[in-house]
């Protein structure tokens, strides 16, 4: 892969990269706060995160 593919990959998914930082600064804010909370924010995240990569229905790339 050349430097211009890789650029326009990473164009691509910065959207999804900026919203798993989010989510993580998220958990640690809540880690801090108290561990059983960040817990269950982190379990939050991991829903998110599996509804966002999950197929939908209709969609077909």
């Amino acid at each position: 892969m050349t430097i211009k593919q890789y650029l326009k990959l990473a164009w691509a998914l910065t959207p999804f990269i900026l919203v798993v930082l989010g989510l993580l600064s998220i958990v640690i804010a809540a880690f801090l706060v108290s561990t059983p909370l960040g817990w269950l924010i982190l379990g939050l995240g991991l829903i998110i995160i599996g509804y966002i990569l999950s197929p939908k229905e209709g969609k077909t790339e």
